[in-house]
Formats: structure tokens, C-alpha cells, sequence
């Protein structure tokens, strides 16, 4: 599929804020899903896509921060924003709202069909859930076998890859949308195409339709 545009991702990070009794900044929801990666890679199985890479606060995709913030954009995430010290700049904080609940439960078919991922998931919620991102940070440090090389995570250059789920072969479980899921997701998650679908239904009940 041309351009195609990685739902699952977004899916992911809209489900973490479903269950996060909290708000979570960029790198604190990166440590999350780099956390959900690399217990994925070590059951052979692929979930969000993002190539996490290291950098000085941990493992990271600059993806992550843009996906956020075009959720946010568009009303799926609650967000504001305040200075972090360490980064010596403003962030954006996010939190769920009741459009991410009403997304996730409408695509609760998906998530039954994908519950390998999302147990996973919970489990990591479930422990790691309430580490804010140094909390995080210190537990990824301590792991002695991460990702790609199987190492510690500073024993990675700056910048280098640790995991890439796209290195796993022959995946037990992937989550990729087939086209109906697709096509269901990207009019839930894109504006300007339910936007349409809703103004053309609107102009089929008031009659303002030209048939050619």
C-alpha cells in the first residue's frame, strides 16, 4: 500500500493512555513502548514499529513525540506543557480524555484478535506503569541483555540502533492491519476523512447530491 501510514503505532500509543492512571511526557511513553519492544523481541513477535534508537535520556524515535502531538491535535490525547529541567526546554504532557477511551472501545474487536500484544502491554502497565521517565530510564539501564546485540543499553553508540522490529523474521504474532481494519482505523483517526464521510451522509439526507 503506497504511503501507507502506521496505524498500529498510533493505536499503541493511544492504548497506553487508556490505561495510564497518569500523564506521561514523550520520553516517559517512549520508555514504555521501547520497554513493550523489547519483551516482544524476545517472543519473536512484532507490535508498534518504531526503531528505537539511543540517546542521552534512553532509547527513543523522534516519531513518537510527532505521533503524540498529532493525536493530541486532533483531540485523541488531553496535552499542556511545561519546562523540564533536564532538557532545559518546555514539553508536552499528555493524558487520555473520552475520545481515547471511545476509540479503543470501538476497535475492541482488533485488540481481542491482537491480545498477544496487548497482554504484553498490560503487563508492562501494569509494572512500569507509575515510573515516571528517570524511573524508567534506571530500570532500562540495569537490563544487561537489550535488543539487537543483546547488551546494555550504554554499551550502544549514541544514536545507534537497538531494537528495529523489522529485524525479526518469521514473527510469531504481527500486528499489521489487513484493509478492512486499515480503512476502519484511518477514518477513526483521520479528521478530514470522517469529516467528509459525515458531510456527504448529512447531504444524502437533505437531498444535496448530484447523481451522475
Amino acid at each position: 500500500m503506497a504511503n501507507r501510514v502506521n496505524y498500529e503505532d498510533l493505536i499503541v500509543d493511544l492504548y497506553i493512555f487508556d490505561k495510564l492512571e497518569r500523564e506521561s511526557g514523550n520520553m516517559s511513553t517512549a520508555k514504555l513502548i521501547f520497554l513493550l519492544e523489547q519483551d516482544l523481541y524476545n517472543k519473536c513477535m512484532i507490535g508498534p514499529h518504531y526503531i528505537m534508537k539511543r540517546y542521552p535520556m534512553g532509547p527513543y524515535n523522534n516519531k513518537i513525540g510527532i505521533n503524540l502531538k498529532n493525536l493530541a491535535l486532533n483531540g485523541y490525547i488531553e496535552y499542556r506543557q511545561e519546562y523540564y529541567d533536564k532538557a532545559g526546554k518546555k514539553v508536552f504532557i499528555f493524558s487520555s480524555n473520552q475520545k481515547t477511551s471511545k476509540f479503543i472501545k470501538s476497535i475492541d474487536n482488533l485488540i481481542q484478535e491482537y491480545s498477544a500484544i496487548f497482554n504484553a502491554l498490560d503487563n508492562i502497565l501494569n509494572k512500569f506503569g507509575c515510573f515516571n521517565a528517570e524511573e524508567l530510564k534506571g530500570h532500562i539501564y540495569s537490563l544487561n541483555e537489550v535488543g539487537i546485540d543483546q547488551k546494555k543499553v550504554e554499551e550502544y553508540e549514541l544514536h545507534s540502533v537497538i531494537i528495529n522490529p523489522k529485524f525479526i523474521r518469521n514473527p510469531v504474532v504481527n500486528f499489521n492491519l489487513e484493509a478492512d481494519w486499515y480503512d476502519t482505523v484511518e477514518v477513526l483517526l483521520n479528521p478530514d476523512i470522517l469529516l467528509g464521510l459525515q458531510k456527504g451522509i448529512e447531504d444524502a439526507r437533505q437531498g444535496n447530491f448530484i447523481v451522475h
